[in-house]
C-alpha cells in the first residue's frame, strides 16, 4: 500500500492484459482487495450472482474477467492494516468453515511476514543512506594526485558495515588518506566509524601527522561504545618534498608500489588496535616517494580468506599490484576488487583507496628545428607513462602535440629565419591533460592549394575535447585538453586488417618504415619510396609496411597519399600493412584513409 492506493505484489492465474488493467486499485475502488481492506473484513462469494444487488459493479467487473466466486481478505500487522489476498474462481464454488479459517491463518502469516519485510526494507534504506553519508560524497580533484576508491558490503543485503576510507587535503601540496575498520556491520558499526573517521580527519587538519593524529584517535576510541579493538592506517603526502609519512593502529599495511618495486610499509609506523591499554606509542614511518609511485590503502576483507595465513593474502596483493603498477588508479581499484574480493561467502566489508602521484607539469623551450621534435617526443612519452595514461590517451597526446609542434616549427618563421618555440604539458584536477603550444614568429600564410598536408590542424581538433588557436603577428599559442571525463567522448577504434605480401602470392619489394616517420624523416622516406617506385612497371606490386612504424603524424599521411597517387599514376599495386590498434592505424582513421585487408590496398 503507498499514497496510490493496493500496489499488486504478485499476480497469478491472470494474463498480461488483467495485469496491465490494474496497476494499482485505489482504496474505494469496488474490487474485492480494496473492500476488504478499508471493511477490515474478510469478502466471501460463494457465487458473484448472488452478490450482484448488493455490489452490481465489483460483481460487473469480475464476471467480466472470467470469474464465478471468490474472496478477498485483509492482512495486518500489529493491529496495522498492510494489505489485502483476493482469489478468484472460474466456476461457483462453496466455502466451509474449515477452508475460511485455514485462509484467515494463512493471511496472518502472510502479513507478519510481508511486514517483516517492509523493515527489512526500511532498515537497509536507512543503513545505506547513513553508509553513503558518513563516506566520503567525492574524492578531492588535485592536479598532482590520481584517485579512486570504493567500498563493498560484506554480508549479503547489508549496505552499511565499518569498513571506512578519507582523504583529507592539508594545504597545497600535501594530503591525508586514511581507511579503518569497526568490528561488526550494520548501522552501529557504520555509526561507530564515522565517529572515528571524523576524529581522525579534526586531529590531521590541526596539523598532527600520523601518529600523532592515532594517538588522539586511540584516547577518543576510549569514549566511544564499539569503537574498541578498531583499526586504522594513515598516511601523509608531500608532493613537493617527495616524501609519504605514515602510522597504523592494528591495520594492515599500506602498499606502495614505485620503480624500486612493490613493498608494504611497515616497520617504523606499527601500532596495536586502538583501545589497547598499556600500549607503547604509535611509531612512524617515512620513505621517499617519486612521481609515477602508487599507494594503495585497504581493509582487510581485501586480503583475508578463511584457512590461509594473512601472509598469503598480502603476496596475493602485491602481486595483483604488480601486474597493474603502470595504470590509473581508475584501472587499478576495480581490478583488485575484481580479482581479490572474494564472491562467494564474502562476509567482510571492503575499503579500498589508490593514490598514484603525477609528474609535475612538463615545459621546454627549444630552437624551432625539425630534428628537435624527437627531442620533445620522448619527453612526453616519459611524462606519459609516469602519468599512468594509458596507450589510448598517450597515442593521442602524441599525435596531437607533435601536429601542434610541427606547425610551430615548420610555419612560424619565415624564410629561414631562426627561432624558439616552447610547449608544456599538465594534468589538470579533474583529470585531463592540458597542452600548450606556443612560437614568437609570425606564421606563414597558408597556401591557396596544401597539396598532400595540411591535415594537422585537423588531427588536433579531432583528439582534442577542447581547442583553441590564438594567432597574431608576435606568435601563436595553441591550447588544448585531452582526456576530459566530462564530454562523455568514446575514442574511436578502427580495425585495419594487417595483409601479409606472403598470402596469395603477392610478389614486389617490401619498404619496411621503423620507428617515426616524422617532418625530420619524410624527405628520406620520401626518396626511398620514389626510387622504388621509378623502378616497378605497370602491374607491380609495392609493399609499404607501417607495422614497425611507431610514429606517423600528418607530415607522414601526407607523403603516403603523395605515393600511393603517384603509384596509381603507375599503375602500380600499392599495399600499406599496419597493426591493429596501433598508432598507424589511429592516424589512418583520423585521415579518412580505407582500410585495408588481404586484397584491397588504398590504391585500388
Amino acid at each position: 500500500m503507498d499514497a496510490a492506493g493496493l500496489i499488486p505484489l504478485a499476480h497469478t492465474g491472470v494474463d498480461d492484459e488483467v495485469r496491465a488493467r490494474f496497476p494499482a486499485i485505489p482504496l474505494q475502488a469496488e474490487l474485492p482487495v480494496a473492500v476488504a481492506f478499508r471493511e477490515r473484513d474478510p469478502l466471501w462469494m460463494d457465487d458473484l450472482e448472488l452478490s450482484r444487488p448488493a455490489r452490481p459493479e465489483m460483481v460487473e467487473t469480475l464476471t467480466g474477467l472470467g470469474f464465478r466466486s471468490g474472496f478477498a481478505v485483509p492482512l495486518a500487522a500489529g493491529g496495522r492494516r498492510i494489505g489485502a489476498i483476493a482469489v478468484g474462481f472460474r466456476s461457483v464454488r462453496q466455502f466451509d468453515a474449515t477452508e475460511r479459517a485455514t485462509v484467515q491463518a494463512l493471511s496472518e502469516q502472510c502479513a507478519q511476514a510481508l511486514d517483516r519485510a517492509r523493515l527489512y526494507r526500511a532498515e537497509h534504506q536507512v543503513a545505506e543512506t547513513l553508509q553513503r553519508s558518513l563516506l566520503p560524497q567525492r574524492l578531492p580533484q588535485l592536479p598532482r594526485l590520481a584517485l579512486d576508491a570504493r567500498y563493498l558490503p560484506g554480508a549479503e543485503g547489508v549496505q552499511a558495515g565499518g569498513d571506512w576510507y578519507d582523504v583529507i587535503e592539508l594545504g597545497d601540496a600535501r594530503v591525508a588518506i586514511a581507511v579503518g575498520d569497526v568490528v561488526g556491520q550494520g548501522a552501529a558499526a557504520a555509526a561507530v566509524m564515522g565517529q572515528l573517521r571524523s576524529a581522525l580527519a579534526a586531529a590531521l587538519l590541526q596539523g598532527h601527522g600520523p601518529a600523532a593524529a592515532l594517538e588522539l584517535l586511540d584516547r577518543f576510541a576510549a569514549h566511544v561504545p564499539g569503537a574498541r579493538a578498531s583499526t586504522a592506517a594513515c598516511v601523509t603526502l608531500d608532493w613537493e618534498e617527495g616524501r609519504v609519512s605514515w602510522a597504523r593502529a592494528g591495520h594492515p599495511p599500506p602498499l606502495l608500489a614505485d620503480d624500486s618495486g612493490i613493498r608494504h610499509l611497515d616497520g617504523d609506523g606499527h601500532g596495536p588496535v586502538l583501545g589497547l591499554t598499556g600500549r607503547p606509542p604509535y611509531g612512524e614511518g617515512v620513505a621517499d616517494l617519486a612521481p609515477g609511485a602508487t599507494l594503495v590503502l585497504y581493509t582487510d576483507g581485501l586480503i583475508e580468506r578463511r584457512g590461509e595465513v594473512i601472509d598469503d593474502g598480502l603476496s596475493r596483493l602485491a602481486d595483483t599490484v604488480r601486474r597493474h603498477a603502470d595504470s590509473s588508479p581508475s584501472t587499478l581499484v576495480p581490478a583488485l576488487l575484481d580479482e581479490l574480493a572474494q564472491q562467494d561467502g564474502r562476509a567482510d566489508d571492503i575499503a579500498v583507496i589508490a593514490a598514484r602521484l603525477m609528474p609535475a607539469p612538463l615545459r621546454q623551450r627549444m630552437p624551432a628545428e625539425p630534428a628537435r621534435l624527437t627531442v620533445m617526443r620522448r619527453a612526453v612519452r616519459r611524462w606519459a607513462t609516469t602519468a599512468g595514461l594509458g596507450d589510448d590517451l598517450s597515442d593521442d597526446l602524441l599525435l596531437a602535440i607533435g601536429e601542434a609542434a610541427a606547425n610551430a616549427v615548420e610555419h612560424a618563421y619565415r624564410d629561414g629565419a631562426s627561432g624558439d618555440w616552447c610547449y608544456e604539458v599538465a594534468r589538470r584536477g579533474d583529470g585531463s591533460i592540458e597542452v600548450v603550444v606556443q612560437d614568437w614568429g609570425s606564421w606563414r600564410p597558408p597556401p591557396a592549394d596544401p597539396g598532400y598536408r595540411g591535415r594537422g590542424v585537423e588531427f588536433v581538433r579531432h583528439l582534442s575535447d577542447e581547442v583553441t588557436f590564438d594567432r597574431g603577428d608576435t606568435g601563436t599559442t595553441v591550447r588544448f585538453v585531452l582526456g576530459s571525463p566530462t564530454n562523455g567522448r568514446v575514442r574511436d577504434r578502427v580495425p585495419v586488417a594487417v595483409a601479409d605480401p606472403a598470402h596469395d602470392g603477392a610478389v614486389g619489394p617490401v619498404v619496411a618504415v621503423p620507428g617515426e616517420l616524422d617532418l625530420a624523416r619524410v624527405e628520406a622516406v620520401r626518396a626511398e619510396l620514389f626510387a622504388q617506385l621509378a623502378e616497378l612497371s605497370d602491374g607491380a606490386r609495392l609493399t609499404v609496411d607501417l607495422r614497425p612504424t611507431t610514429y606517423l603524424p600528418s607530415a607522414g599521411i601526407g607523403l603516403l597519399l603523395e605515393v600511393i597517387e603517384h603509384a596509381r599514376a603507375r599503375g602500380v599495386d600499392l599495399r600499406v600493412l599496419t597493426e591493429p590498434g596501433g598508432m598507424p592505424a589511429r592516424a589512418f582513421a583520423l585521415a579518412g584513409l580505407p582500410t585495408v585487408d588481404d586484397r584491397r590496398s588504398p590504391s585500388q
